[in-house]
């Protein structure tokens, strides 16, 4: 029960990209996987929904939601790298790689269902778009309002 609130506010925290967003960087373990389990679990939906199927259901939505989570793994190990990079750049100290990665998920928990839903209903460039910035958006607003206030609340000399 504990962890099942603990996911509900994980997910209560990713949905809006503002300075609070910054803590998913320190999320436990099985939080953020969840969170890739959550993603997987709505993209195979999606998914579900628009492909047709020659195999039975169950053995179709078993294995497209481990290729799907695989392919997600590798999509967001890439993000991840990129975020590094740009948090490394923006940020005067950067993030180990564990808190990286966790951000990362994090950051696509909303915006790639919703881009694989724009994809699949025929709106191929707007759903890679969505995949894409919507990840941008949700990774570097925080960071940058972070910076911001951060360099506000120094004194003046």
């Amino acid at each position: 029960m504990v962890f099942l609130r603990q996911f509900i506010n994980y997910l209560q925290t990713t949905l809006v990209p503002n300075r609070s967003f910054l803590k998913t960087r320190l999320a436990d373990v099985s939080l953020y996987f969840c969170g890739l389990a959550w993603i997987s679990f709505w993209t195979t939906v999606i998914d579900s929904i628009f492909i047709i199927k020659t195999v039975p259901f169950i053995v179709w939505f078993m294995l497209h939601f481990i290729f799907v989570a695989i392919a997600l793994l590798l999509f967001l190990l890439l993000m991840s790298y990129l975020n590094r990079w740009l948090i490394d750049w923006i940020l005067p100290r950067p993030w180990a790689y564990r808190q990286v990665f966790p951000y990362t998920v994090a950051a696509n928990l909303w915006s790639f269902p919703v881009g694989v839903l724009c994809y699949q209903l025929g709106f191929t460039a707007l759903g890679v778009t969505l995949l894409l910035v919507g990840h941008f958006i949700y990774s570097l607003l925080p960071v940058f309002s972070a910076r911001k206030r951060k360099k506000n609340t120094r004194p003046k000399s």
